[in-house]
């Protein structure tokens, strides 16, 4: 589940970021994530953008019956510098609580470069958990900066596609971004009104390259099996933010759908 939850936590990063443009910007997205048709997880995204720098924060938790069954809640922010063309991250914090256990990674950050990490439980604690070597991770990225750094690509007139390398303090991992065009997608807002738009499709690949828990607790061991998926972008709203509508993920929890709360 959390594959999911991390690459739609960076998409909405690349997608509200692109509307920044020179000024500075801050926006809040929330969405709700449904597999087998009931909602399990909720998400809020705030992001914050200026010529100088960004911050992002995710808070994640899951709801209903699955919140009984799995408790868990997250939240991951970033803070980093801004250059031109470049995006550099200072500090990465992720916090939560899974069946009452803490659990938090912080990452600092020196020229770009990984200069400390600190995980809480210890990879031997969580899983036993295969350990990073600190040197192939130095150069990774945390979640978030890799997509502000596509950001920009799609602010010079790129498209969406594109890849970039991450380490959230325990897993290393890759995010690959095609374009896949335009097609029409309908919006359900609040109220029952249905619209429809033209959104652009963009198709990514997840893959873990690091930090594979030795003992999977729960179903078959899938952690190196890439996970496609597909988000759909349309603005909200006449001259509104080109936001991720839709979010599509095989996981090990079945399929996965994210859908934005679009307001009436």
């Amino acid at each position: 589940m959390t594959r999911m939850l991390r690459c739609l936590a960076i998409l909405i990063a690349l997608a509200t970021g692109a509307a920044a443009g020179a000024q500075e910007r801050r926006m809040t997205a929330s969405y709700d994530v449904f597999t087998g048709g009931f909602r399990v997880v909720e998400m809020d995204v705030d992001l914050s953008l200026d010529p100088a720098g960004y911050g992002i924060e995710a808070r994640l938790r899951t709801r209903g019956l699955f919140a009984t069954l799995f408790p868990w809640e997250q939240v991951n922010r970033v803070r980093g510098v801004r250059a031109t063309g470049a995006a550099f991250p200072l500090r990465f914090e992720q916090r939560g609580s899974f069946r009452s256990q803490d659990r938090h990674a912080d990452i600092a950050y020196r020229d770009g470069r990984i200069d400390s990490i600190k995980v809480h439980p210890t990879g031997s604690e969580d899983g036993d958990r295969d350990p990073v070597d600190p040197l192939d991770a130095a150069g990774a990225l945390d979640p978030l900066t890799g997509i502000v750094l596509l950001m920009l690509r799609i602010e010079a007139g790129g498209d969406c596609s594109g890849s970039y390398e991450g380490f959230d303090g325990r897993r290393r991992f890759q995010v690959e971004l095609a374009d896949a065009g335009s097609e029409p997608l309908q919006l359900a807002r609040a109220g029952g009104r249905v619209d429809e738009a033209l959104a652009r499709v963009c198709d990514f690949v997840y893959r873990q390259t690091g930090g594979f828990a030795r003992r999977v607790s729960w179903g078959p061991d899938r952690q190196r099996e890439p996970r496609p998926g597909r988000f759909w972008l349309t603005p909200v709203g006449p001259g509104g933010a080109v936001l991720p509508m839709r979010m599509e993920m095989e996981n090990n929890w079945g399929r996965m759908i994210a859908h934005l709360r679009v307001p009436g």
